[in-house]
């Protein structure tokens, strides 16, 4: 009985999520007659199954780093895609404007297509027909759907102001001849406004966690951490000012300044974090779980914590009490292996689309809580005549024997130079006479990393010629973590310098304790830090919510809204692994790309197609 519930529960959040996919395709709606058998408006409202498949299909445009092969923050500096002639490299160099967009960047239609549906469906819900043998089978039901709908609206209005700042705020469906079509962009103080009530309203009415058939859809749980990742956005750098992100002098009026510093932006953020954190809906909490020391095996390298093994359970387990809502990966299958490992583990397909960075690698500690290398203010490595990262020698670190004793969470993370999965070892090495391992691609992105986060080295492995074996994957789209971190830094920033800081190191504690490093007044202390230091404590919480939510879709946002991108953003560094003529290794970290990150592109450029449609719509500072 026990194996049919589990397979029934499996099964219906694969019809779910494969609900999304098959409804439509990309920019189809389900009121699209040439793909839909002529469904009419009034016949989908109408009818409780296609009325709420029509909820379902505004599911299908929350970006999902799976569906998308390269994850968003290959366009960062922790990370590249293989094939670095796409999108990906239009961000890198700078390569795109108003007019030309890189596809993963298109975000203003698509957002505002989705909120387009939130609006009809909030306009005509209340007259589908309850029906018991349909999917609106009750006026609870009715009403549940009617919040999963305001919850979404302000996720992608959350996500707009993520992108642009200030939009215009939509809440009625319009025409061609609606002067809503003329909207000036908000202010934030009107998105602020606009998006928390929604949330709270949403909140109000939702259940904290879904169960069942309903699984994975909205929550209390997610509308409040919608705020609150709201909140954080316009509290941080980029918007919390009196100039833009080019440096201008600005106002309140304006949708991308809130015209001067106010440090109650940062306190409001923090109680919406604190709220989510401390909330008793649902009974979250960070995933912790300890497993012996020969957990993976002989045929897989993890020289970390068997107490860290948290982090890697919190993206293979379909559900969980750490995600709110996530995005399972087509049921159990090895695709995702096949596409982050190196391609010459698998004899078909592509693979490794998104590679680590060196200079993510150089984030993680030594075991010990230490910094292996020197960084700047804004956590860029410190260089040595030598064009090499500089060594922290508190850290008792050998450059010559970079993978040993790090952090739990570089060994969940990354595929580095003899590292193990299913018995093969990783060969990035090249010799002097020309020779190459096996993993050494050319002609692609080459890093000398490969990405091991989300993947399940446990229950997937090589067979004679490929990848075999089959696992559940989740994609987190909303995590306890995120909040828990959210509120150290948020907290922080609040705080005086020099202040009392016990509140925010009992949440970054929490985050410790899960990856078993030490504690955050053991680290300070280790490292001859201050404690009460606002800025040294900021560097330390960045740097923790780096390597926690890597690849997660965050990174991407996190340097534009602290405005670090053109301190951060200049250049990528690889791991260059040279195999000597006695078989041991030299290696060396060498710059694998320079790329371009201006000002201007803390914020994206609005579509100039939209620009050109509305006269009252202002474009970004610099572009």
């Amino acid at each position: 009985m026990k194996t049919k519930k589990i397979f029934n529960y499996l099964l219906s959040i694969s019809v779910f999520w494969s609900l999304l996919a098959s409804c439509t395709t990309e920019g189809v709606g389900l009121l699209d007659k040439t793909e839909s058998g002529d469904l009419t408006e009034e016949r989908v409202f109408s009818d409780g199954n296609y009325a709420n498949d029509f909820l379902t299909d505004i599911y299908r445009r929350i970006p999902n780093g799976f569906y998308e092969n390269v994850y968003l923050d290959a366009a960062t500096d922790i990370g590249e895609s293989r094939p670095w002639w796409g999108w990906v490299n239009s961000v890198h160099t700078g390569a795109y404007n108003a007019t030309d967009l890189p596809g993963r960047l298109r975000r203003w239609a698509d957002y505002y297509a989705a909120i387009r549906a939130c609006n009809k469906f909030l306009e005509k819900i209340d007259n589908v027909p309850i029906d018991s043998e349909q999917a609106i089978s009750t006026d609870s039901i009715r009403r549940a759907r009617k919040y999963e709908a305001v919850a979404l609206r302000a996720y992608f209005y959350t996500e707009l102001v993520r992108c642009y700042g200030g939009v215009p705020i939509i809440t009625k469906t319009l025409t061609q001849d609606s002067p809503e079509l003329y909207s000036p962009r908000a202010t934030l103080q009107e998105m602020k406004e606009f998006i928390t009530k929604e949330c709270d309203l949403a909140a109000d009415g939702l259940v904290a966690r879904q169960v069942g058939s309903d699984y994975p859809r909205m929550t209390s749980m997610v509308a409040k951490g919608i705020k609150a990742r709201f909140l954080l956005h316009v509290a941080s750098q980029l918007f919390n000012n009196n100039v833009d992100a080019t440096g201008a002098p600005t106002t309140a009026e304006t949708p991308w300044s809130w015209g001067q510093y106010d440090k109650q932006h940062w306190k409001d953020a923090a109680d919406a974090a604190l709220a989510v954190v401390n909330s008793p809906d649902g009974n979250y909490k960070l995933v912790e779980k300890t497993e012996n020391s020969n957990f993976f095996g002989s045929k897989v390298t993890y020289p970390g914590s068997g107490k860290a093994m948290g982090f890697y359970y919190v993206f293979i387990l379909r559900s969980n009490d750490e995600v709110f809502i996530n995005h399972p990966y087509k049921g159990n299958t090895n695709e995702l292996e096949k596409w982050q490992l190196p391609g010459s583990f698998n004899t078909g397909g592509d693979a490794s689309y998104t590679l680590p960075t060196y200079n993510y690698a150089a984030m993680f500690e030594n075991k010990d809580g230490i910094p292996v290398y020197l960084t700047d203010e804004y956590g860029f490595p410190q260089i040595d005549g030598n064009g090499e990262f500089k060594i922290n020698p508190s850290a008792n670190f050998d450059s010559q024997k970079p993978y040993e004793n790090r952090d739990s969470r570089f060994y969940h993370s990354i595929y580095y130079q003899g590292a193990k999965f299913g018995g093969r070892e990783v060969n990035v090495w090249r010799s002097e006479d020309g020779r190459k391992g096996k993993e050494y691609q050319v002609g692609y992105g080459m890093t000398g990393l490969f990405l091991r986060k989300f993947l399940d080295p446990k229950n997937v492995t090589i067979g004679s010629k490929e990848i075999t074996g089959q696992t559940s994957h989740s994609y987190p789209i909303m995590r306890l973590t995120e909040f828990v971190l959210a509120y150290a830094e948020a907290m922080n920033e609040y705080l005086e310098d020099g202040a009392d800081r016990t509140d925010v190191i009992r949440e970054l504690d929490k985050i410790r304790k899960r990856c078993d490093m030490p504690d955050t007044k053991t680290t300070f202390e280790r490292n001859g830090w201050n404690i009460t230091n606002k800025a040294q404590m900021r560097k330390f919480i960045r740097n923790e919510r780096t390597i926690e939510m890597a690849f997660e879709d965050n990174r991407f946002y996190d340097i534009r809204r602290w405005k670090i991108g053109v301190q951060t953003q200049k250049t990528v560094y690889a791991h260059d692994v040279i195999l000597n003529d006695d078989g041991t290794f030299t290696y060396k970290i060498i710059p694998w790309e320079r790329r371009l990150f201006q000002a201007k592109d803390h914020l994206l450029p609005i579509p100039q197609g939209e620009i050109n449609n509305n006269e009252n719509l202002e474009q970004n500072p610099g572009w």
